[in-house]
């Protein structure tokens, strides 16, 4: 599998780069207004190359280099240059006929109906999976979608109306396996999502997460009814008769997650264990998550009908909202029923402690991702854990209230660790968090807040330059200079919180924005010292910017409304009312109705 966005461009313009610097040896400059030309003929090259990330780093590339790079050709090398960029479009579309697998959904603004309809007349026919944003795409855009098409994801999907979900139907009448979407807008009703199952009774997967506005256990009683093969059901909101009536189709899922919203879905319960159990013998994945308040009636019963049933289990989360009955034989019975397990999370559990957890790490050897969130576990789990899963990716220890800096710091010696989540857990110091990072230097995601973690625990975090999420909310110690280190060493990072550290002031952010090229989502609640540069910063800097929360920052003027215009990737933005006026949010509002717009956490207008 080849990813257009961060794989391809990024390695053709890296050979081109070379080649650009290999000409500055031998070349006088040139005047500056022949520098401005050439500057901008180059970025417009590259646009015509649709390559979205690159367009972003040019635009983002110090003047300055540019000025010493392009300053030593003459006029009379333009033409080898373009020769260059002819070239360089041609391996593009090369590349671009022999890809399986296009993933397109981090284009930001650029990706809008004329690339889209450009990009498509340049895939080949080999193409079978699309990831797509449709956020800047209107529905009409994918009446091109290539018809070889089996497997597609769009995201994004908050403006449109069924008839995005029509084109899809006839343009991939009966091709589609696999079918995702996820939007929280627009006119969508469960009659677009009928008309895609109708059309694609041959669907193996269903996915779709949306709002309340669609009926979602309408839509998939139509994917049940009519498509017989279906193994693979993501969804959210199901009614438990949703739920019999699917089984009664004769639907036997392998894999199923659901989300609970709303408090009419159905709960995580013995009933609903032994109903998924007994109706999907092959199962291989169930993920049940609980939002609404309520305390979950999972007994030893259930959790042992589920192990007795579903020992081909290879992903087991369970997270109901609290859950103070099931007792920790009854986990241990689990993993010794699925000792195939490679991805667990028992989140909420008032009784697990280290006993399961000895079990689990003897037992599953295959563990890539253990989530412990709200347990009793201590260090002793964490000594074990680092002994016994050297492959492990991924570990949660979320509000674990036992644990302490010693035991942290045995997380060291796992090695391979990609994300951990220690948000409110015991323990986490300088100390603990330097050896997590140095020890697992390809870590991702890391999630700290609420930890005694100062500027020198942030050192080593610079130093994982894979680092892509970033969450240090209520680290009262921490400063500019400790995010300032981030910025100069995790040039990756798509999402930061700082919320509520509230020593870090505008400088930071304007470190963060320039060091920081590709963040999506920014959090800065509760940051008082921050005020319009750190906006004017994030708007015009990072290109692809869709989310920015900055929720009781009094400092904000109306003059952020102008600075956010630039910001044409944004979609969600959350300020603090401070200084700001109604004419002000009315008139962004006015010239981008799409951005869901909110003050201080409330929905406006």
């Amino acid at each position: 599998m080849v990813f257009l966005d961060l794989v391809i461009f990024e390695v053709y313009y890296s050979a081109f780069q070379e080649r650009i610097v290999g000409w500055c040896l031998w070349y006088p400059s040139l005047n500056w207004i022949e520098l401005e030309f050439c500057f901008a003929d180059f970025k417009n090259t590259f646009r015509s190359l649709f390559c979205f990330s690159v367009v972003s780093y040019v635009n983002s590339f110090d003047l300055q280099i540019i000025s010493k790079v392009l300053a030593l050709l003459q006029p009379h090398d333009w033409a080898q240059v373009a020769q260059t960029c002819i070239a360089l479009r041609t391996e593009c579309d090369i590349a671009m006929k022999t890809l399986t697998f296009l993933d397109l959904k981090n284009g930001g603004f650029v990706m809008n109906d004329w690339y889209f309809a450009t990009l498509t007349k340049r895939m080949g026919s080999r193409l079978r999976r699309l990831e797509l944003d449709c956020w800047h795409l209107m529905d009409s855009s994918l009446e091109n979608l290539p018809e070889s098409i089996e497997e597609l994801v769009l995201c994004g999907c908050d403006h449109h109306s069924n008839q995005i979900l029509f084109n899809v139907s006839c343009r991939l009448k009966g091709k589609l396996r696999i079918f995702a979407w996820s939007g929280f807008g627009g006119s969508i009703s469960a009659k677009g999502f009928e008309d895609v199952a109708l059309n694609n009774r041959c669907l193996t997967s269903f996915m779709i997460d949306c709002g309340s506005t669609v009926d979602v256990n309408q839509a998939v009683r139509t994917v049940a009814k009519n498509c017989p093969l279906l193994k693979e059901l993501s969804a959210c909101n199901l009614t438990m008769e949703t739920l019999v009536f699917m089984f009664e189709c004769g639907i036997s899922l392998q894999r199923f997650r659901h989300k609970q919203r709303q408090i009419d879905s159905f709960h995580i319960t013995d009933t609903t264990l032994t109903l998924i159990a007994d109706n999907c013998p092959l199962l291989k994945e169930l993920n049940l998550v609980e939002k609404t308040i309520a305390e979950s009636a999972v007994t030893d019963s259930g959790i042992l009908h589920l192990a007795e049933r579903a020992s081909a289990l290879r992903i087991l989360k369970l997270k109901p909202i609290q859950c103070s009955i099931a007792s920790e034989v009854a986990i241990m019975q689990l993993v010794n029923f699925c000792g195939n397990l490679s991805h667990v999370e028992l989140s909420n559990f008032k009784h697990l402690s280290d006993p399961p957890v000895y079990e689990l790490v003897q037992k599953c050897v295959n563990l890539m991702e253990l989530s412990l969130d709200y347990s009793q576990i201590s260090d002793t789990s964490l000594e074990l854990i680092s002994i016994h899963c050297k492959g492990l990716r991924s570990i949660s220890l979320k509000c674990c209230r036992k644990l302490t800096d010693l035991g942290i710091k045995a997380l060291h010696q796992c090695g391979s660790l990609e994300s951990a989540n220690l948000g409110q857990a015991s323990g986490l110091t300088d100390g603990s968090l330097t050896a997590i990072c140095t020890g697992n230097p390809h870590l991702k995601v890391l999630v700290a807040g609420y930890g005694q973690v100062s500027d020198k625990g942030l050192r080593a975090v610079a130093s994982c330059m894979h680092l892509r999420e970033l969450a240090l909310n209520n680290c009262s110690h921490v400063t500019n200079r400790g995010i300032k280190q981030i910025a100069g060493g995790c040039p990756m990072l798509r999402f930061i919180a700082l919320s509520y550290c509230e020593h870090i002031t505008d400088s930071a952010v304007i470190s963060l924005a320039k060091g920081c090229p590709r963040l999506l989502k920014v959090r800065l609640d509760g940051c008082r010292l921050l005020s319009n540069p750190s906006v004017r910063i994030l708007s015009s800097t990072n290109k692809k910017l869709r989310y920015l929360s900055m929720q009781h920052c009094t400092k904000l003027t109306d003059d952020v409304f102008q600075y956010l215009l630039m910001a044409l990737s944004l979609r969600f933005v959350d300020l603090g009312r401070g200084k700001l006026t109604v004419a002000g949010f009315e008139a962004y509002h006015m010239q981008r109705p799409l951005v869901e717009i909110c003050i201080d956490g409330r929905p406006y207008p």
